[in-house]
């Protein structure tokens, strides 16, 4: 295979530009496109269909012998899709035996390619991103990829290093990639506005059944863990961390924002959540902040606090509060008032889509937990999914009021579906729930995808599933015009937790150091009536200039929100000493500079927090969103003659588990002093020279950085 190497460090990747014969290649081009039963999906943007061999190749037991799924968002008359996969077509058959036979003779070997993928890209504008094929079939198998019709671009590169290659795939072209390659490269085919014609690619691959590959065991290992962790009693999950001293958490006082917020009353948590008539997500991990802000800012008013009580993490949801009316009234009575509840609870309603740390608002209709269809619900499938809630829906278990108008009404399904594992994703959840509300209410509603009238929300975690009808239009998170957006912007609800975990008021100065698009300042504008005062800090002048136009955006009053461009060890630079009554901060994660920088990074958090020290005011807060919050806690250790720990906890953002650290500057560093006081009186009994004594006493410490010398920008 010499003569068809590409030239990469690793060769593992081959190119026969001239594998099929033109006639060849014109004749399967058609024969595909004509004959192959394209699906398309709102999340992949272009045409595929799957082909896998017969039974006799496949394992009694594969699970994963469907590697590859794609289900579309659900469509008003659109019919079920077949959940196995099809055979090989004789097309495809002859293009994979003559696959075979080239990698055979040139490689001395015995493959046989049993799944295939096929991708139609329309035009140059229908494209792939940087990936590598998906490790479920395996990473121990040759990938061949026959091209067919336009000639289109295929870029790889190496997953570490500056490594590239770009090869054009002609028309019957053939690539093909060692199994070598998944590990160390990464490849695409990059976007070609010039290109008007159409391309079929077919991927194939010889899965092994039988026996899972390391790819495989990954995944179940995986999902066995997050089936544990999903499995786990809500008594028996960990809670947030705070010192003993400060749990004062006695007599139902709830304590969140690092104050005491409102006393609850005893609540009887089972028989209030047969009482439930409005769901509340947020966050997982920041719930108990929602019940706060819920108590603190919904609940003020007496009459409600009698009438309604708020639960976190009902019937083990992680990530919802649930909102349930206090006193006892019967059946009927609750379900008129979740039928009723948009007309008779107006104002609660009202104070609800105010919260600033939920995402969304739903009245609630019902929920059900998978082990209800079934005991093992690792395996239940869409279908399984539909003639359970058809069945609750003809019994009468089940109800969505808003469907049931005397005026036809349309709708639509959503879902987010957390946790694990599970065969179905959330696309075939809503395309299985929306056909059977649209099948049982045909003669009151009818599915519709945009500009529809009711918003039926069907959200999976774990094993619990909740059907509620979504009462906010927009993300309740979504509320600031930014013109720039950073890459890594935290969404404004965890941004008023954290605001809210360091006691901001007005007048205050609110400093944040790595501000990127300034999105924790602009809250911290919004939430006190632009009664702060702000200063945010970017090393990367792109974001500096981002968040400045940001702020103009959201009409901050001149000078009360200032963004430098410069480092955030220097913060002595801009600030004076005891000025800043808090820190807030979304840390740099390190996940960009990978495994090597981590030392930096720890340099960066200890150097930041010694500095931050100085300009703080007595039991001024620092409240930072960390990734590594092991690692900055034990600094925090380090420094525990400056900083009290106040919290530590794990909230998930999209896909990944941040923690919130709050700690609170000491007014006198007990240790320091103490140090110091011992040297003055110790220094009588020596005889050093200045250089020495100097040394002894110096409380600074060298950086090892140098603070950029630039200005700020215009």
């Amino acid at each position: 295979m010499e003569e068809y190497k590409v030239p990469l460090n690793i060769p593992c990747v081959y190119h026969d530009e001239h594998f099929l014969p033109l006639e060849d290649a014109d004749r399967f081009y058609q024969q595909l496109l004509n004959g192959t039963p394209w699906e398309k999906t709102a999340k992949i943007n272009r045409w595929v269909a799957l082909y896998e061999e017969p039974e006799n190749d496949l394992a009694s037991n594969s699970s994963n012998s469907n590697a590859y799924k794609y289900r579309d968002n659900p469509q008003a008359h659109q019919q079920q899709q077949q959940e196995q996969s099809k055979p090989f077509t004789e097309t495809i058959k002859a293009i994979s035996q003559k696959a075979e036979i080239w990698y055979n003779e040139k490689n001395n070997a015995n493959v046989q390619f049993n799944v295939c993928l096929l991708n139609f890209y329309q035009d140059g504008q229908q494209r792939i991103g940087w990936h590598c094929d998906r490790e479920e079939i395996g990473r121990t198998t040759p990938i061949a990829s026959i091209s067919l019709g336009a000639t289109r671009s295929f870029s790889i590169r190496a997953k570490q290093g500056l490594e590239k290659h770009t090869l054009a795939l002609q028309h019957g072209s053939l690539v093909i990639m060692e199994p070598i390659c998944q590990e160390q490269y990464v490849h695409s085919i990059p976007r070609q506005t010039n290109v008007t014609e159409g391309r079929i690619n077919l991927t194939f691959r010889c899965k092994q059944y039988g026996h899972d590959t390391l790819g495989e065991q990954e995944h179940e290992r995986r999902d066995k863990w997050l089936q544990r962790m999903t499995d786990l009693p809500l008594g028996n999950l960990p809670s947030v961390y705070q010192p003993d001293d400060d749990q004062e958490g006695n007599g139902g006082r709830v304590v969140v924002f690092g104050d005491a917020l409102s006393t609850t009353p005893q609540l009887e948590e089972d028989a209030s959540l047969n009482r439930v008539v409005y769901t509340v997500r947020t966050n997982i991990g920041a719930e108990q902040y929602t019940v706060s802000e819920i108590w603190e800012c919904v609940f003020s008013d007496s009459e409600m606090l009698d009438c309604w009580v708020a639960i976190p993490r009902p019937w083990d949801a992680a990530g919802y509060v649930a909102i349930c009316r206090n006193e006892r009234p019967g059946n009927d009575e609750v379900s008129d008032l979740r039928a009723s509840a948009s007309s008779s609870s107006t104002a609660l309603v009202a104070k609800l889509l105010q919260l600033r740390s939920a995402h969304h608002l739903m009245q609630y209709h019902d929920h059900f937990d998978l082990h209800d269809i079934q005991e093992d619900a690792a395996t239940i499938d869409g279908e399984q999914l539909y003639q359970f809630y058809k069945h609750r829906l003809v019994t009468g278990d089940a109800q969505i009021p808003n469907l049931q108008g005397p005026n036809k009404c349309s709708f639509r399904v959503s879902c987010d579906r957390i946790g694990g594992p599970h065969v179905f994703r959330a696309p075939q959840v809503e395309f299985e729930i929306g056909g059977a509300l649209s099948e049982y209410y045909k003669d009151t509603c009818h599915p519709r995808m945009e500009d529809f009238d009711v918003h039926i929300r069907v959200d999976v975690v774990g094993n619990v599933v909740m059907i509620g009808t979504q009462l906010n239009v927009e993300e309740m998170a979504r509320r600031h015009f930014t013109r720039f957006r950073n890459g890594v912007t935290i969404k404004c609800n965890l941004a008023y937790v954290m605001l809210r975990c360091a006691n901001v008021q007005p007048g205050h100065l609110v400093v944040d150091p790595f501000c990127g698009g300034g999105t924790i300042l602009l809250e911290a504008m919004e939430m006190t009536g632009q009664q702060v005062k702000c200063i945010g800090m970017d090393v990367s002048g792109k974001s500096a200039r981002g968040a400045r136009e940001n702020a103009r955006a959201e009409n901050c009053p001149p000078g009360s929100c200032e963004i430098h461009c410069t480092d955030a060890r220097a913060l002595r630079k801009h600030l004076q000493d005891e000025s800043v009554d808090s820190i807030v901060s979304n840390l740099p994660w390190g996940v960009m500079t990978g495994s090597k920088n981590v030392n930096d990074l720890q340099s960066l958090y200890e150097i930041f927090l010694r500095t931050a020290w100085y300009v703080l005011k007595d039991k001024g807060r620092i409240v930072m969103l960390v990734l590594r919050g092991l690692q900055l806690t034990r600094i925090v250790r380090k420094l525990s003659g400056r900083y009290r720990l106040l919290r530590c906890n794990v909230v998930r953002t999209t896909n990944n588990l941040p923690c919130i650290v709050v700690i609170e500057k000491t007014g006198v560093d007990a240790l320091n002093d103490a140090i110091k006081g011992q040297l003055s009186y110790m220094s009588q009994y020596v005889n050093v020279s200045s250089e020495m004594y100097h040394a002894i006493h110096m409380e600074d410490i060298a950086g090892g950085y140098q603070v950029p010398d630039r200005d700020d920008m215009p």
